[in-house]
């Protein structure tokens, strides 16, 4: 694998090099620095694709450049790709590649090799606190992914029935086992696919959705268990879920989500909901209480007066306190103690490179206060939480607001429960103002704070200056 982002350069420079003129062309420099006053506050970390160093002081650059397809163009095989180098300089000094990758597309289905930065589910993508199942708070891994990105129209002429699908196989490296017959193995796979449709154009006043995504760490089976599946029967175990010895090849998480889209003259309301399932739990309906519900409200045209307008507004509530119950009994088909983003085989539970994999609330243990309990076989000790999430993007004069506001109330896990329950409060307050430096380019400024018995109490301010724009198009 470390071969790869290598030759995915030289394939997409000599592409650019031969192609350049068929496509757009576009470039990003954002360089920011950050002073806390504690800890680094988690909604400047958080959701972050693992770009934000997780403490203390530090300063970062942004580089990329990316090729996107055409929208105009009527080929039916197109190409793109992308680089988005990131460096900081702090408490721990940083250098890596967010995106890398390269793909090709044959009308709407798309074949992509490397890493990139996604969002999965039926949720609003920007202000939400993270879906459950794949959200954004970890880097891009490196994968092989075919998919349609877009909903594609299964009546030709009409877009009021589509769908779309992903599947998609990655490396993640080394993990360590706490289960088994070794300690360590050098080879873990993330399998993921998902499948969504809709019911109702884009243009009409109301539009349904539903689909699912399923999502399996897996690997070394064959050497974490006396008499274990070999790679590729471990892989088919994988794909379907299929039990083997009292369980389930892997780590398996996903979501199945159900969304309604409602149209105005002004804008839209989206209403959705993330329902959780793991291991049985959901299919016999012990955990049905568990998931994430939101609902957004987005204007249509951002409004260019100087007047105070909200373009999106943003209310979750999330809660998965239940986890089918206390009790998991597999002979006696109780499906409880989830134990969300831990597993008792992976110690890294549902993470990449310590960043969760899903919603952060649900927060890795290197985060909280150290007097809260531990425990070093976990990913988190705070899965059971109630929380209400909200978030703005508000345009006033020439400044673009944006804020995120979160209340939690942690009961720590079923085998590490905070008695009493613990309240915490995150915000994060960013305003941006475009500049006539550098021919155009835009100032911000973050605020974040943290406040409670989770997280140590912190405050931090970062300002940053972002440049992006179109380096060729047509």
């Amino acid at each position: 694998m470390k071969g790869i982002p290598l030759v995915i350069f030289f394939c997409w420079l000599h592409a650019t090099v031969a192609f350049g003129q068929d496509s757009t062309i576009t470039y990003n420099v954002n360089l920011q620095g950050a002073i806390p006053h504690g800890n680094l506050p988690f909604w400047l970390h958080s959701n972050t694709n693992g770009n934000i160093p997780l403490q203390g002081s530090f300063a970062l650059g942004q580089f990329s450049l990316h090729k996107n397809y055409h929208v105009h163009n009527p080929r039916f095989f197109q190409w793109s790709a992308g680089v988005e180098a990131v460096t900081s300089v702090g408490k721990i000094n940083e250098a890596f590649f967010s995106d890398f990758y390269i793909a090709g597309k044959a009308g709407p289905i798309e074949l992509i090799i490397g890493q990139r930065k996604e969002f999965t589910g039926l949720a609003d993508s920007l202000l939400t606190s993270g879906s459950v199942g794949m959200g954004s708070d970890f880097r891009p891994y490196p994968k092989i992914q075919l998919s349609t990105p877009k909903f594609f129209n299964i009546i030709p002429g009409s877009d009021f029935l589509a769908f779309k699908f992903s599947y998609s196989d990655a490396i993640l490296g080394g993990a360590n086992v706490q289960y088994g017959n070794i300690s360590y193995i050098p080879d873990v796979y993330l399998h993921q696919k998902t499948l969504y449709a809709r019911i109702g154009g884009i243009y009409s006043k109301l539009s349904l959705y539903a689909g699912f995504n399923h999502q399996a760490m897996w690997g070394g089976e064959d050497q974490i268990f006396s008499g274990g599946l070999k790679r590729m029967t471990a892989y088919n175990y994988v794909i379907f879920g299929k039990p083997w010895a009292r369980s389930r090849v892997g780590n398996h998480f996903g979501t199945i989500d159900l969304a309604v889209e409602m149209r105005i003259n002004t804008g839209s309301f989206l209403l959705y909901r993330q329902s959780i399932y793991e291991d049985g739990s959901l299919a016999q309906l012990s955990n049905v209480t568990d998931g994430l519900n939101g609902i957004r409200f987005k204007r249509n045209n951002r409004i260019s007066d100087k007047s105070l307008r909200v373009n999106t507004a943003l209310l979750e509530f999330i809660y998965t306190k239940n986890q089918g119950g206390e009790i998991f009994d597999f002979h006696g088909g109780i499906f409880g103690n989830d134990n969300y983003y831990n597993h008792y085989v992976y110690r890294q539970g549902w993470s990449y490179r310590g960043r969760s994999l899903g919603n952060p609330l649900l927060s890795a243990q290197s985060l909280l206060r150290d007097n809260l309990p531990k425990d070093p076989s976990s990913f988190t000790t705070n899965n059971r939480i109630v929380g209400l999430h909200t978030g703005l993007d508000i345009l006033w004069r020439d400044y673009k607001i944006a804020f995120k506001g979160t209340f939690t109330q942690n009961s720590g896990t079923y085998n590490t429960p905070f008695d009493p329950p613990l309240n915490q409060f995150s915000f994060l307050l960013r305003m941006e103002r475009p500049i006539e430096f550098f021919n155009g380019s835009v100032m911000y400024l973050n605020i974040a704070a943290d406040k409670g018995k989770i997280y140590p109490s912190s405050t931090a301010v970062s300002v940053g200056w972002l440049k992006h724009g179109f380096l060729s198009k047509q």
